[in-house]
């Protein structure tokens, strides 16, 4: 009788320290008219993607897997920079900067996962409405449940052998209502032991923008990961044998299901 082999966990290398993840969601009645079929339809429907021709953006390797649309999204993008010539005088030059990252449309959670950053994020929201004339908006989230996100990760973790660290290193809360205080960020170790610290939300009513720490997830693998509520996104850094696929997920799932 053979044993059966267990099935290796998939793990992704992110070309960088870290994976930057931004979180959509689809929002009003529109959305709900929304099929994967007129999503890939319109996606494929545009020009090929060129980086001097608007709308300096395109799509590859997309495919349906029921409700979800996965793609590979290009965009370009100009970077000035300032150079001296040889009398010494600045002159301005520009560059064309290409970014890949990955989007992923979930339908059935009327949710947008795109690996990438902000500002392909941006581009993506755009030739989203031109194409189809719906909205992908950030996630929003309400001041109580940045707290209950917030608790939930700090909470010590029994995993064996022994409890694993867990260490908030920076946070930064608003709307704080002290004087003429409105926002505190604070920076140090285990800061979710720190009293003062903890006080600009119990005392001064402040509400978490964003806070970085190392946490433990479901893989029991601790990760440095950065969230922020404001612009509904999550960093997650990379250890020596990268991410799991599953973490990955927990942690979006966490956020998206909380949103509003």
């Amino acid at each position: 009788m053979s044993a059966t082999k267990s099935k290796t966990p998939t793990r992704f290398m992110p070309p960088g320290p870290f994976q930057s993840i931004r979180l959509l969601k689809f929002y009003g009645d529109e959305a709900k008219k929304l099929t994967a079929a007129q999503i890939t339809n319109a996606i494929n429907g545009m020009a090929p993607f060129n980086p001097d021709v608007k709308p300096r953006a395109g799509f590859v390797e997309v495919s349906v897997s029921g409700k979800t649309i996965t793609a590979d999204m290009y965009v370009a993008y100009d970077v000035y920079a300032t150079r001296f010539d040889k009398k010494g005088e600045p002159e301005k030059n520009s560059f064309v900067t290409i970014e890949r990252g990955s989007v992923i449309i979930r339908l059935d959670q009327k949710l947008v996962e795109i690996r990438g950053s902000s500002r392909l994020a941006s581009k993506f929201r755009s030739v989203l409405y031109e194409i189809t004339e719906v909205r992908a908006e950030p996630l929003i989230f309400e001041k109580e449940t940045r707290r209950e996100i917030y608790d939930m990760l700090i909470k010590p973790t029994q995993a064996p052998p022994k409890p694993l660290d867990i260490s908030i290193d920076h946070i930064v809360y608003i709307d704080i209502l002290k004087k003429d205080l409105k926002k505190a960020e604070f920076r140090g170790d285990k800061l979710q032991h720190k009293a003062e610290v903890g006080h600009y939300s119990r005392m001064y009513d402040g509400t978490i923008s964003r806070f970085t720490g190392i946490f433990i997830y479901p893989s029991n693998t601790p990760y440095k990961t950065t969230i922020n509520f404001d612009n509904s996104s999550v960093l997650i850094f990379k250890t020596s044998d990268g991410i799991l696929e599953k973490d990955l997920r927990w942690i979006i799932k966490t956020l998206a299901e909380s949103s509003e």
